[in-house]
């Protein structure tokens, strides 16, 4: 049986990565410059998306590296809001793929699933957007205190889709999340562009069905 599942990453492949003017929103609301604030931002990161550590303690360990005071309450909310505007400029070209897979889609074609390190706030946020209705499956690295790479997300995956590795085509711009999915078998695609990714997805004999798109 070939591949049955089509398992898309969310950030830097559905959206693209933040822009200038959106860093500098988030900066500001930390009160510091974008080029302050991304080597703050990234350490706890991880453990963010994963679920081991909740909005108010990465934003704590955020600003104590940055000298910023601890933000209370509603500082917290202003933070939330803005990492998430930060993460939802949105990939036309993909979000029009998706739209046409999704379509092409049933018992001769792959089904959709989404595989995204996100914390709860985030992952929350993508499931009340309306192209998050294109996915038949949707997993989150926060709902499952684990993230990519790490190779129990995928074996996770692989159980929630009742798929073995290698029925699994899975699309991931960061390479070491790729290299942990070959690891286990699920054969993998570098997301660079949408326009490559097609003509990397017909490598696979999976083409897109015309569409009125998103």
């Amino acid at each position: 049986m070939g591949t049955r599942w089509i398992v898309f990453d969310f950030g830097g492949v559905i959206c693209v990565p933040p822009s200038d003017a959106a860093s500098e929103a988030l900066a500001g609301v930390v009160g510091v410059t974008a080029a302050q604030l991304w080597p703050a931002y990234w350490p706890d990161r991880i453990d963010y998306d994963a679920g081991t550590l909740d909005a108010a303690g990465f934003w704590h360990g955020v600003c104590a590296r940055l000298g910023r005071p601890t933000p209370d309450a509603a500082g917290l909310g202003r933070l939330v809001a803005a990492d998430l505007a930060v993460w939802m400029d949105m990939n036309q070209d993909t979000l029009d793929l998706l739209a046409e897979l999704a379509e092409s889609a049933g018992e001769a074609h792959p089904g959709l699933a989404l595989l995204s390190n996100a914390p709860s706030e985030m992952a929350r946020h993508i499931e009340a957007q309306d192209w998050s209705g294109l996915f038949r499956h949707r997993v989150f690295s926060a709902d499952l205190g684990l993230a990519k790479p790490d190779a129990r997300i995928y074996l996770h995956l692989c159980e929630r889709l009742d798929a073995r590795p290698d029925q699994l085509l899975f699309i991931d711009d960061r390479p070491e999340n790729l290299t942990a999915a070959r690891a286990l078998g699920i054969e993998s695609l570098h997301y660079t562009d949408t326009p490559t990714l097609r003509a990397d997805l017909a490598r696979f004999g999976i083409t897109a069905a015309a569409s009125s798109h998103l």
